[in-house]
């Protein structure tokens, strides 16, 4: 079993400063493996971070509506049943993805605030700003809000497939990404710059060589990146080949459509 010290020490190793706001995706799979559960992870994780966010996506506010754009992986009209169960995204709407467990005890720690987009939100301490720069227009505005200081991010027990920056770096660098529609209480949004596939993520590793902080726990890896460096490397990386990071599956609708775009646009 992993002690609360284990952790603690493992986030100090990968270089994370106190003072330093840090994006932290942490999975809910090492949930077993600690000792004291949830609330030694996050008790770790605050130890050794004063400003951070964390995701809690709410992807039950999503609807399907009966018109809408071409080429954006919607069977329009195929919604009706399922749009009656659709719930509406408020601040206090329980997440329900994969990493749930924690981001719902986050969210109930004191002076934990949360974003509004009513999909893609995130839980944010001591970060207010980046909280109010992410809107339903501009599911990426908290990440740009932290560019230039000093930011990391922090992957416990998660690969680089959770690296929601690089969605940032897509809708930058222009690529493709897809339109959806979700609950809020002032009616159905428009949610737009909706990420892509993140399976090919991985490959960014090879070209931050040497701005990467590893350490393994339990026989899995741990990573943690300075968030310019990422940025920085990432949209270099898109504006060299635009078909960068997109997965290698021959049956992925996303990237297949997102390389039908690349072509379109190149002539």
């Amino acid at each position: 079993m992993l002690q609360y010290r284990d952790l603690k020490n493992a986030i100090h190793d990968l270089g994370v400063k106190r003072s330093e706001p840090t994006l932290v995706h942490a999975s809910a799979a090492l949930i077993p493996q600690v000792k004291g559960g949830i609330q030694t992870m996050l008790g770790a994780i605050l130890a050794g971070i004063d400003n951070m966010l964390m995701p809690s996506f709410t992807f039950k506010t999503m609807l399907i509506p009966e018109i809408g754009p071409e080429e954006n992986l919607i069977e329009y009209g195929s919604g009706r049943e399922e749009n009656l169960n659709a719930s509406i995204f408020t601040p206090d709407l329980p997440a329900d993805f994969e990493d749930q467990a924690i981001s719902e005890v986050f969210r109930h720690y004191p002076d934990v605030n949360r974003s509004n987009h009513p999909i893609l939100s995130f839980l944010g301490l001591g970060l207010d700003g980046a909280l109010q720069a992410q809107s339903t227009a501009d599911p990426y505005g908290h990440i740009r809000y932290l560019l230039g200081k000093n930011a990391k991010v922090l992957l416990i027990g998660k690969d680089i497939s959770a690296l929601f920056s690089i969605h940032a770096c897509e809708q930058e660098s222009g690529r493709k990404q897809f339109l959806r529609w979700a609950m809020t209480e002032e009616g159905i949004k428009e949610c737009p710059s909706f990420p892509g596939c993140s399976n090919g993520f991985h490959k960014v590793l090879f070209h931050l060589e040497g701005e990467v902080r590893q350490v393994t726990v339990q026989d899995q890896p741990w990573y943690s990146f300075s968030l310019d460096s990422l940025t920085r490397t990432t949209l270099q990386l898109l504006r060299e080949d635009p078909y960068a990071l997109l997965c290698n599956d021959l049956h992925c609708e996303k990237c297949n459509l997102i390389r039908k775009d690349i072509r379109q646009r190149r002539g």
